[in-house]
């Protein structure tokens, strides 16, 4: 055990495989350091728990609640030492490491700290850098003008997740403001249009978009929506969706994205757009029993060769004020959860953000705003590695 200090912001994301091209997640080779050390460089952090985790590298982006001035990544060892950092002038969110092409790329999103922020909304508006592993800038992404998307007032993406295919071809998301006219009747929107969060993708090759997203062009997710849906109030903005993940299936290369509002996880195709299948949430087309069932969730990713999804059920402090680590093995043509696994996590309840990595028997944990990352052993409970801050972990990942 030891006592040290670690923290600043949030995440990293992990690898896809499309056409010839293959992105994978960031692996080197680690010495384990035998000795307990306190690394006084740092002061974000206290490591609690330090029990031969597994080696590995670290990456984390800690941030304040509330701060959206100043933004820091960190890449760690696995003893909680601090091998490369960088600080920005903007709240940095959704560090992650890839592997394209033999070459190691960053990305993450800065907070675009002359943003014209929309109230109450949970989002990180600004802009994507892609860099080199020295952190030399490569490209610095905005949201692009396509269709009825007008980037003159509104240019940010958002820092909920962010796909690099390579360094000219990548995913991105936005929180869009948008007044809408389309709110089926059943719910009583205001006549006149209802202003809200429309979740845009965009996929974007050689600077064009090549593929948009829209939630609102879908009326059945107003239908969905269990959080920011009252749709007859003029005084409010939105958010129904909130889409907080997205990830590449290898295996058919369409999207699987999570979103927090609907309890839902959902497949889409990339190109068209079609919804090919919708998991949890009030119209769900795999039966759940109540074991099953997830309330706002996050990164939902898959694992084990792709055959497993992984998803951070966060809980809901009325209904279950509890975390957890869910596994499902899903029949995708007959709609059907063929196995399923789940896990408490053995840590305070986090109401928002959160991350999982399944490497071995062990699950690797940004603990997201219960502030934590924690390793471990899912098969005995044992705790490897413990990192607990004042500070928001939005997202945590090792390689």
């Amino acid at each position: 055990m030891a006592s040290i200090m670690f923290f600043k912001k949030r995440k990293i994301f992990v690898f896809i495989s499309i056409l010839a091209l293959t992105v994978q997640s960031c692996k080197k080779e680690v010495t384990t350091l035998t000795s307990t050390i306190v690394d006084t460089a740092q002061n974000i952090y206290k490591i609690n728990v330090l029990s031969n985790p597994e080696p590995g590298r670290i990456y984390l982006s800690p941030s304040f609640p509330g701060n959206h001035v100043d933004g820091q990544i960190m890449i760690v060892d696995e003893k909680g030492h601090v091998i490369q950092q960088k600080t920005m002038n903007g709240t940095i969110t959704n560090f992650e490491c890839w592997k394209i092409n033999g070459k190691t790329r960053y990305s993450y999103e800065v907070y675009n700290v002359n943003a014209s922020v929309m109230p109450g909304i949970g989002y990180w508006p600004g802009y994507e850098l892609i860099t080199d592993s020295n952190f030399n800038e490569i490209r610095r992404v905005w949201l692009s003008a396509y269709n009825d998307v007008n980037t003159t007032q509104q240019p940010n993406i958002d820092g909920h997740d962010f796909i690099l295919i390579d360094d000219n071809h990548y995913i991105l998301e936005s929180f869009y403001e948008k007044t809408v006219t389309n709110i089926p009747a059943s719910l009583n929107p205001v006549a006149g249009g209802v202003k809200v969060i429309s979740d845009v993708i965009q996929e974007v090759q050689n600077d064009r978009v090549v593929w948009q997203w829209e939630g609102t062009n879908d009326t059945t997710f107003y239908l969905a929506s269990l959080e920011e849906n009252k749709f007859n109030d003029t005084t409010t903005i939105f958010d129904y969706l909130h889409l907080n993940s997205m990830f590449i299936d290898p295996r058919d290369n369409n999207l699987i994205c999570s979103f927090r509002n609907l309890d839902q996880v959902v497949k889409i195709q990339r190109g068209t757009g079609k919804i090919l299948w919708r998991l949890g949430g009030t119209n769900g087309d795999f039966p759940l029993n109540d074991d099953q069932v997830f309330l706002r969730q996050h990164h939902a990713t898959l694992t084990d060769s792709n055959q497993t999804l992984l998803l951070f059920d966060d809980g809901l402090a009325l209904q279950r004020p509890y975390s957890r680590i869910l596994e499902f093995n899903v029949n995708e043509i007959n709609r059907s959860v063929v196995s399923f696994s789940s896990f408490n996590i053995p840590e305070p309840f986090t109401q928002y953000m959160g991350s999982v990595q399944k490497r071995g028997d062990t699950y690797f944990i940004g603990g997201g705003t219960a502030n934590y990352v924690l390793e471990v052993n899912y098969r005995t409970g044992d705790k490897l590695l413990e990192l607990q801050s004042g500070e928001n972990f939005y997202r945590a990942y090792k390689y």
